[in-house]
């Protein structure tokens, strides 16, 4: 059965910001966009397929290029939760911990 994608407001936020910092990259852009859909669509039938990732183990982390999609699964709803998109060069755990204090993440 299928799991149904649910994209929290953060997770939005951060895209907006990654359009905004690749404005003057298209190719780049369009490129991590494209690989990013083709990732996020697959959670839909294979939710584990990306590793926990370790720092924060309620989250699994997808690595597309130079950013980090961060997502939890919530199997008793067969949701997943995708968070956050975060530049690999930011202070991940201070984005991550934020998320954690903002929502409830103990699925």
């Amino acid at each position: 059965m299928k799991y149904r994608i649910e994209y929290i407001s953060t997770f939005y936020t951060d895209v907006l910001q990654t359009t905004i910092n690749l404005e003057e990259y298209p190719q780049k852009a369009q490129r991590i966009f494209a690989k990013l859909d083709k990732n996020l669509t697959n959670l839909a039938n294979m939710p584990e397929m990306y590793p926990v990732y370790e720092d924060f183990p309620v989250f699994r982390k997808i690595t597309i290029e130079d950013y980090s999609v961060f997502y939890i699964i919530n199997k008793h709803n067969r949701v997943v939760e995708i968070h956050r998109l975060i530049y690999s060069r930011m202070n991940i755990k201070r984005h991550l911990t934020s998320v954690m204090q903002n929502s409830n993440c103990d699925k």
